[in-house]
């Protein structure tokens, strides 16, 4: 999402979704829970890679638009030890969160805020856009427009 404006003047620039790993990798943990564990470091090692490598050229042509600060829709923190990780259902998904947290923070080539969702409310915004305009658009609209004003 890209946006210029604010909540009460809103400009929607760009509303895309950016894939950076194939649909095949996209639960890479749940993935590596099924693999041997010594192969797991080395190939989520090659699939962050390749992951990072598609989000910064994905995000090129976004950032030069005379972009300032972009905002990332999640939780602070670490996922924790890779052994605990693969043992648990529930951390093979917030792993999974910080993995593309991470990706998108470290291919951005401008200063970025992580904006926890629970700081803001989708309710707050109405309809700016054609589909895709789910509840995803709008908190990442939300979290540009605040860090706009930071």
């Amino acid at each position: 999402m890209l946006v210029a404006g604010s909540l009460k003047r809103p400009e929607l620039i760009a509303n895309l979704v950016i894939d950076i790993v194939d649909d095949a990798h996209r639960f890479c943990f749940h993935m590596a829970a099924e693999m041997k564990r010594a192969e797991v470091e080395k190939w989520l090692a090659a699939l962050r890679k390749k992951a990072l490598a598609n989000a910064k050229r994905a995000l090129l042509p976004l950032l030069a638009r005379e972009v300032g600060v972009c905002a990332i829709i999640a939780k602070q923190g670490d996922a924790g030890d890779l052994d605990r990780i693969l043992a648990s259902h529930p951390r093979l998904h917030t792993a999974e969160g910080c993995f593309y947290r991470d990706i998108f923070r470290d291919a951005c080539a401008v200063p970025m805020h992580i904006v926890a969702p629970s700081s803001l409310d989708a309710a707050k915004v109405g309809k700016l856009s054609g589909p895709p305009w789910r509840k995803d658009q709008k908190l990442a609209a939300l979290a540009a427009w605040k860090v706009m004003k930071a």
